[in-house]
């Protein structure tokens, strides 16, 4: 028992794991935002996600969890490096981490939004516009 206990341990080092919210891909989110870009239209990102927060960090890929971690403030629990394609999304609320997601494709422009952030799509293959007050 004692040997399992100890390489959970080591795996879990070994990963890179050292706090902060755990980073997941978000099927549902990546799924609505493919359907907004290709129909076009408009929606709140709140409105799509749910959730207490009132800041988004969005990264594209690749992305280093250094850069991730130094651009919210916070511990983000996920690999060194993000290779995958994709967008990372940390949701803060009072400069604390609430969650942390990442959708596939890439279909954001990255930067730091308030909790008013718009997606607005023009239909077809082009990134999803972003835009927020705060």
């Amino acid at each position: 028992m004692a040997f399992f206990v100890a390489l959970a341990g080591f795996l879990t080092a070994a990963c890179g794991t050292d706090g902060g919210e755990k980073l997941t891909k978000d099927e549902n989110l990546s799924k609505q935002l493919a359907d907004l870009r290709q129909k076009g239209g408009s929606v709140l990102l709140r409105d799509l996600t749910g959730g207490d927060w009132d800041k988004v960090y969005i990264s594209p890929e690749p992305a280093s969890r250094d850069l991730v971690e130094k651009e919210v403030g916070a511990k983000v629990d996920m690999e060194d490096v993000f290779i995958q394609r994709g967008n990372i999304l940390v949701f803060m609320k009072d400069g604390a981490v609430q969650r942390a997601t990442f959708i596939t494709p890439n279909l954001l422009r990255d930067g730091t939004y308030g909790a008013d952030v718009k997606l607005e799509a023009a239909g077809g293959t082009a990134l999803i516009k972003v835009s927020s007050s705060n």
